[in-house]
């Protein structure tokens, strides 16, 4: 009766356990994970201060990089750019950045510090 009982908790527990592993940790199935992920996300990132932000390569002599932000129109000219990514600078980011009070390095931007910087996947 002993040994039954075993082999049911067993199968029973197994049962369970290959039905949470193919749902994901999240508990939702699928696509809808990643796309309510990647909203969480974006809400985190907003909460916690950052703007959205795309990089572009400047054409201009002064300044080697061009941010634009979502909630201005103006474009930025982000001076420290370099400190945070050495090799590769991704497109799209989350930005943190302060005005600077100093003389453009370009015509086409103004001068900003980046305090802090993140990848963006969307």
């Amino acid at each position: 009766m002993k040994k039954n009982l075993k082999i049911c908790i067993i199968l029973v527990s197994l049962f369970l356990y290959s039905c949470i592993t193919t749902q994901g940790t999240d508990g939702k199935k699928g696509e809808d994970g990643k796309d309510s992920s990647q909203l969480i996300d974006s809400k985190e990132m907003i909460e916690k201060g950052f703007i959205k932000g795309t990089l572009s390569i400047s054409k201009s002599e002064g300044c080697s990089y061009i941010l634009t932000v979502e909630k201005y129109t103006d474009k930025l000219d982000p001076i420290n750019i370099q400190d945070f990514f050495k090799v590769d600078v991704p497109e799209k980011v989350w930005v943190k950045y302060s005005d600077l009070r100093m003389n453009s390095r370009c015509s086409e931007a103004r001068p900003v510090s980046i305090t802090e910087v993140n990848k963006r996947t969307d």
